[in-house]
């Protein structure tokens, strides 16, 4: 078994907002499990899919969801999480006035769409520990959020 060692993300360097759509960027992924931050302005929404072979744990770290399936639909706020079971139709929205940011963790991770890579990749990508091309935003949300400069 190879060495492990523990590297901590900050999750505020993936929050990334478009006005015409939700972003999704990848922060983590394995054979097993893959963990995606999705954010979305007031009134978007990720549309019904069926995960067939594949969990999601939807958890909202920021903003207010609503999760929505055929059966039912849950209203999260800030530190609240659903599982969708593998096979359930469902679809994310915010109807909120807040942006939203959610944590998305799909097990095992075949099923799930690819999402933009983060700043680990980026970096990957470089060659480098070059910085993250949003540091403005980084800064703002820091200073918001509080964390390490």
């Amino acid at each position: 078994m190879e060495p492990f060692e523990p590297v901590a993300v900050d999750l505020r360097d993936y929050v990334d907002f478009d006005l015409a759509e939700a972003i999704g960027r990848r922060v983590f992924t394995t054979d097993v499990v893959a963990v995606d931050l999705v954010c979305l302005q007031p009134g978007q929404q990720i549309g019904a899919r069926t995960l067939a072979g594949a969990d999601a744990i939807y958890t909202v770290l920021g903003g207010r969801a609503w999760v929505v399936t055929d059966e039912a639909e849950a209203t999260l706020e800030p530190l609240q999480a659903v599982v969708v079971p593998a096979g359930i139709p469902h679809g994310v929205r915010n109807d909120g006035a807040d942006p939203l940011i959610l944590q998305l963790v799909v097990s095992p991770p075949d099923e799930l769409p690819d999402s933009a890579g983060g700043p680990a990749a980026e970096a990957a990508d470089l060659g480098s520990s070059a910085q993250p091309a949003r540091a403005g935003l980084r800064d703002r949300l820091r200073r918001t959020l509080g964390g390490p400069g």
